[in-house]
């Protein structure tokens, strides 16, 4: 295996840390009377560290492998996942996902601030998402395209698209950006990461920008999922960031170096 196919797992271990600083950040920082955060607080200073530590390895990690290698054509030959264990946990992640979306639907949860018509296109995005991840992963394993697969592929984009909007709307008048910052910075890199690995399955691939937004997304999803929330949309969001480091794993395991 290639050494750099631990490079998604080493961002989620760098990501479970900075969970662990967020979760504490969350706890001390915030004053509970008027919400406001302790100025220079040495959590939030380090989790802002650890953030520029893990967006600059990123970029340099995008830059150097874009370089020096290149990725099969296609989806199903660039994020070919040869385990069937691995291929079986994927699957089930998107079921997981629907499941959860269904449990969502079915309670009086709020999700995200939303109502009405909003909350149903969330949990229609949702399920489509979820059911974009068991196809990925079934072409992935089989080597076998799919009438879904591109579908399926820019479904997971447009929920985090849809979510990242859901969320500024409902912080629209919050003055403390330090309480959603790490949350829309998340989903923006999960929606790019699913932009970008999309473009495998429409033959525009651009793997600088897929490794890059990938790495970055599985360091900051498992971040946003200590703010406070559902415990399903909680649960999704690392579930994604599980997914998309096997998926980039299972990228970085298969490059060929450039002649």
């Amino acid at each position: 295996m290639r050494k750099s196919a631990f490079l998604p797992w080493l961002a989620l271990a760098l990501g479970a840390v900075g969970a662990l600083i967020r979760r504490t950040e969350l706890n001390t920082v915030f004053d509970p009377s008027s919400g406001l955060p302790k100025s220079g607080a040495g959590v939030t200073v380090a989790l802002i560290v650890l953030t520029a530590a893990a967006i600059a390895g990123a970029v340099a990690a995008g830059v150097i492998y874009s370089k020096s290698f290149t990725a099969a054509a296609g989806y199903s030959e660039a994020f070919k996942t040869k385990s069937y264990l691995v291929f079986m946990l994927k699957a089930l992640a998107g079921i997981a996902v629907i499941v959860t979306d269904i449990l969502l639907s079915r309670s009086d949860t709020d999700i995200i601030g939303l109502t009405g018509m909003a909350k149903w296109v969330f949990v229609l995005l949702l399920a489509l998402a979820g059911f974009g991840l068991s196809v990925m992963a079934y072409c992935s394993y089989t080597m076998r395209g799919s009438s879904f697969l591109q579908l399926g592929s820019v479904m997971p984009a447009l929920l985090f698209c849809y979510w990242m909007v859901a969320l500024y709307r409902i912080n629209a008048g919050n003055p403390v950006l330090l309480d959603y910052a790490y949350p829309c910075l998340a989903l923006a890199a999960g929606a790019l990461s699913a932009y970008y690995s999309a473009g495998f399955a429409f033959g525009k691939q651009d793997l600088r920008g897929t490794l890059i937004m990938s790495l970055l997304a599985v360091y900051l999803l498992p971040i946003a999922a200590m703010n406070d929330g559902p415990a399903g949309l909680r649960a999704v969001l690392i579930i994604f960031a599980l997914y998309i480091a096997a998926g980039t794993s299972s990228l970085m395991q298969g490059l060929k170096e450039k002649k």
